[in-house]
């Protein structure tokens, strides 16, 4: 496996995304009962019953008509298009509590309760709904976007990468332990995005000693975390291997 870099550009009021990343769309809720009036409800049509009671063949012709993807003995409700079939569904469908609440629709008052309760991590963000050419337009426009215009997250290398072994030859701190800084999930600062640059700097000056082939090995690599490294640098935000 390879290791990548990032910047926390949370950290800064120049981030494009920044507003939509720290805005939850949908909140997720380990306890649904607890949330029962505002978790979404999924309407789930038994198709053993359906198949059961409705005229030969009907039901068949409805998934068809859907094109309704069938696994198992339910489909959701939505997933039929025709609003008649549907309607002939009704009688069949069940409605199961999510651990869903779409943050739209919670009242002002109880909105920081949920957001309490909600596990973050498994949470939707408003910057998650976007489609991808939205994210990628944001991006774009961005000056935290270090990664030629296309993000502030970029690629290291693969596992296999020089650049570790070589940092420890010329005793530079920061690149010789980047597999352990990535696997502690440690955040660097500002400060340490300078003395970074630094150690790219030493590595273009003495890499050439190891050969024409090393050189082309780390070019990429070295490119990168310049780029990052600046980025970091000059917007004051942290960054981090992973």
């Amino acid at each position: 496996m390879g290791l990548n870099m990032a910047i926390t550009e949370l950290e800064s009021s120049k981030s494009l995304c920044r507003d939509k990343k720290r805005t939850m769309a949908r909140a997720y809720v380990k306890d649904p009962e607890k949330w029962a009036d505002l978790v979404e409800v999924d309407r789930v049509v038994d198709l053993k019953k359906a198949g059961a009671e409705l005229e030969p063949d009907k039901l068949e012709g409805i998934l068809k008509r859907s094109r309704a993807k069938v696994e198992g003995d339910e489909v959701y409700l939505e997933k039929i298009k025709e609003p008649a079939d549907q309607k002939t569904l009704e009688p069949f469908v069940r409605k199961v509590k999510t651990n869903w609440i779409a943050m739209s629709k919670v009242p002002d008052a109880r909105r920081s309760a949920v957001l309490e309760a909600a596990v973050s991590e498994d949470s939707v963000t408003e910057w998650d709904l976007l489609e991808f050419d939205e994210m990628y337009e944001t991006c774009a426009k961005c000056a935290l976007s270090w990664d030629n215009k296309k993000g502030c997250v970029g690629n290291f290398g693969p596992s296999t990468s020089p650049i570790p072994d070589l940092a420890k030859k010329f005793k530079l701190n920061i690149l010789a332990k980047v597999e352990e800084l990535a696997s502690k999930k440690e955040i660097l600062t500002s400060e340490d995005a300078a003395k970074l640059l630094e150690e790219t700097k030493v590595l273009r000056e003495k890499t050439p000693a190891e050969g024409k082939m090393m050189v082309r090995r780390i070019e990429g690599t070295l490119n990168r975390l310049e780029a990052m490294a600046g980025c970091s640098k000059e917007y004051d935000v942290g960054f981090y291997f992973f």
